[in-house]
């Protein structure tokens, strides 16, 4: 009953936190979310499970839908058991595929990391992790992306996903993230992207939580990117490869997993863009 409740919450987060509304819409809000946790296990029969987390195992008849509030669901998105949404099932097989490349011991910065995949990436004997995060509850350490207190060239992998569209001065976290890599590191540096949009979308005019949620997709957004992302991180030094390596797995693979058909942007500092192919290429 207490991992139900607690999953229910996380369902419904965005609408009890930032909707104000009377007790018995928000008792309403929390049923909901306990019918969607449900909706999810009910189903015992093998036949009937059609979706299977491939972070947790878990599987079930469907993934849950998540509300961020303001009329705005993801439907069939979270995994009920370990929490994770179609993009974090599609970076864990992203960087399974990554990681195996290094065959060496690296030092591995995490900006607000998922709960899902932080175990993952911390069992690696290879790697020395560090998770940070503007809010020290959410992190092994308290950072501003902003302003970093690392020095120049300092880690190897950095992994940034889904962070620069919370950030009004995107281009200083870049320059920041760029200024931390190694010169012969690697950086994943994804965001949510309008793939209808040549150019990203951004209006300082917006800033109701209604506004924002209609106009970037989530109440705490402050832009949508479009198709010139790869363009701000090539204009910031940034070598991109836009990898759909998610799309090759197959649409019955990807259905199946609940997985974000999404390029992931792996960045290379002063390196060419050669050497990120070469690096993706390597042992396969």
């Amino acid at each position: 009953m207490k991992k139900l409740m607690a999953t229910a919450a996380y369902l419904q987060y965005n609408k009890l936190a930032k909707e104000k509304k009377s007790l018995f819409n928000s008792l309403s809000s929390m049923t909901n979310g306990t019918f969607e946790v449900i909706k999810g296990f009910h189903y015992g029969m093998a036949a009937f499970k059609k979706v299977q987390c491939n972070i947790c195992n878990w599987s079930g008849s469907k993934f849950c839908d998540f509300y961020t509030g303001y009329k705005h669901v993801y439907e069939n998105a979270v995994c009920p058991h370990c929490y994770s949404h179609p993009r974090h099932r599609a970076y864990y097989v992203y960087l399974e595929k990554l990681l195996a490349k290094f065959d060496r011991k690296i030092k591995l910065l995490h900006f607000s990391p998922e709960m899902s995949i932080t175990k993952f990436l911390a069992s690696h004997d290879n790697i020395e992790y560090l998770s940070v995060d503007i809010d020290p509850s959410k992190a092994m350490r308290k950072e501003n992306i902003t302003n970093l207190s690392f020095k120049n060239d300092s880690f190897d992998l950095i992994i940034c996903m889904h962070v620069f569209e919370h950030i009004d001065d995107d281009k200083k976290a870049m320059e920041e993230v760029f200024r931390v890599l190694k010169p012969d590191g690697y950086a994943l540096l994804d965001v949510p992207i309008d793939v209808t949009r040549p150019t990203t979308y951004e209006d300082p005019s917006i800033i109701s939580p209604e506004a924002r949620t209609k106009a970037f997709w989530q109440w705490d957004h402050v832009r949508l990117y479009g198709m010139d992302y790869k363009d701000k991180l090539r204009a910031i030094g940034f070598d991109v490869n836009e990898d759909y390596y998610i799309k090759s797995l197959g649409k019955d693979y990807t259905d199946r997993h609940g997985m974000e058909l999404i390029p992931s942007f792996l960045c290379a500092k002063f390196q060419g863009l050669d050497c990120v192919e070469n690096m993706l290429l390597a042992h396969d």
